[in-house]
């Protein structure tokens, strides 16, 4: 059952209309039957794998509640096994998995029909910081596993997050959950904005310049800024389908009364990578801040004294980046995509340790706009190997870097790239919005005028891209 389809609105509107009608206990045992049934039009083994992670993790968190000597073994038996679990399904999914039949003596069959379990990569880290936080005392175990199986499951968030953090969820769960005027605004202008993104930017960019055909043809010598305006197209759409995605469910699981945590900022305006990563999948940036990042670099500094050494300005960027790279996959081509976000870091890192030059906001506005601009097209340059998901080949990144930056080659073959420049601006003015105003449901604020018409455009838009293209799932999905 797809988000952006008839079929989920339907199930929501139903899910939604007997919401209402039911006590605090018995909205949540149905948010959870809900949930499950969603995750059932996925396919019966992925609803058999959610349930048995979930109750493994939670009567794995009760033996973590209680103090006794073996509670660190038993923390990181945890941690190892949802992290097997995960990296099986990837292993197995990847180009690799021909190698694990090997290992396995299986028929080939058996490990052909692998898939990886919908949003796994997104439920296996809220179980591993549930037990992070159970173990160092910052919330208590759960006690309902209704409660903590509706965290894990909760269909809005299931199957790409955002990744929300049970200390932050759960108290949601215990409380009444009022829906305003106020809440109802906000959650159907998330929901607009988000089908804006996917529909009308996300599945329409790819289509007007065939992306297919040209990372397929680098040989053929296309222009050095049709393979540029390639990957602007390519961070574009990306961006919007998950960017997307993330309002929508967020304006859903709003009418709900359930508030999850944003996933996106902007971050084509920020003007440090850090800023970029705080503003770009915020969730899993955060996530992977405060349980790789942090506790790696505490380590490194009871090791080596003074907060400036040079092991732990390096490593700890390094190695969290390269975490990211394999979280999204499994493959030399991530890490290299991890690898090179993790060197950014680094790189900027030094003058501001140094205090050689000022924090961005105390810079000038020029400035400032042209740390945008760097940031933004060094962002470009390493989504390459996370698009081609290959580094050797004709259609790998090599090829494509060295077409783009060493052989350049001038010109364009025609004026086709005119095209995108429609959703390119209709993406960034939505940001602007929203930029400028710190707050992503800023059209709730103008006159009623003007909503009334930006709304009407909106709906011609939606029907009419809706009725002229076929509908594609959310990339974040196969992660």
């Amino acid at each position: 059952m797809e988000i952006v389809s008839w079929q989920f609105a339907t199930f929501s509107a139903c899910v939604l209309f007997i919401y209402y009608f039911l006590t605090l206990r018995a909205q949540k045992v149905w948010l959870l039957i809900a949930s499950y049934i969603f995750y059932l039009s996925w396919g019966l083994p992925f609803a058999a794998i959610l349930f048995c992670v979930t109750a493994l993790n939670f009567f794995i968190s009760r033996r973590l509640g209680n103090h006794h000597a073996r509670r660190r073994l038993v923390l990181w038996v945890a941690i190892t096994g949802n992290i097997s679990l995960l990296f099986f399904f990837k292993f197995a999914t990847s180009d690799y998995g021909p190698r694990l039949v090997q290992l396995l003596n299986s028929p080939t069959a058996f490990i052909t029909q692998f898939l990886l379990p919908i949003g796994l990569a997104f439920y296996t880290l809220q179980a591993i910081s549930y037990l992070i936080d159970v173990y160092n005392g910052q919330m208590q175990a759960a006690s309902s596993f209704v409660d903590f199986a509706l965290y894990m499951s909760y269909f809005p968030k299931l199957i790409a997050g955002p990744i929300e953090r049970a200390r932050n969820f759960l108290p949601k769960l215990a409380k009444p959950r009022m829906v305003t005027n106020e809440t109802l605004s906000r959650s159907f202008t998330l929901i607009i904005i988000g089908l804006i993104r996917k529909m009308v930017i996300a599945d329409v960019l790819p289509r007007m310049i065939s992306i297919d055909h040209i990372w397929a043809g680098i040989n053929s010598r296309y222009a050095t800024a049709e393979l540029a305006l390639w990957l602007m197209v390519y961070a574009f759409t990306l961006y919007n389908d998950f960017a997307g995605y993330t309002s929508i469910v967020r304006g859903v699981s709003g009418l709900f009364g359930i508030e999850l945590s944003p996933n996106f900022q902007q971050p084509f305006f920020a003007r440090s990578f850090t800023e970029f990563w705080n503003r770009w999948h915020i969730s899993l940036s955060h996530w992977l801040r405060d349980y790789i990042y942090f506790p790696f670099s505490r380590a490194l500094l009871r090791r080596s004294e003074g907060q400036r050494n040079l092991i732990n300005t390096v490593l700890p960027p390094l190695i969290t980046m390269m975490a990211s790279g394999l979280w999204h996959g499994f493959s030399v081509s991530m890490l290299v995509w991890g690898g090179l976000h993790g060197l950014y870091q680094v790189v900027e890192r030094i003058p501001f340790v140094a205090r050689m030059i000022a924090q961005p906001d105390e810079q000038p506005r020029w400035r400032q706009a042209i740390l945008m601009l760097i940031v933004f097209l060094l962002t470009m340059v390493a989504w390459v190997p996370f698009a081609l998901k290959s580094l050797q080949g004709n259609a790998g990144a090599l090829a494509f870097w060295n077409a783009l930056i060493l052989t350049p080659h001038w010109g364009f073959s025609n004026l086709w790239f005119l095209v995108v420049l429609f959703p390119f601006a209709l993406s960034l003015w939505i940001d602007a919005m929203q930029y400028r105003a710190r707050n992503e449901t800023v059209f709730t604020s103008w006159s009623p005028a003007a909503q009334g018409v930006l709304l009407a455009l909106a709906i011609v838009a939606l029907f009419f891209f809706g009725i002229t293209s076929q509908m594609k799932g959310f990339v974040y999905q196969g992660f």
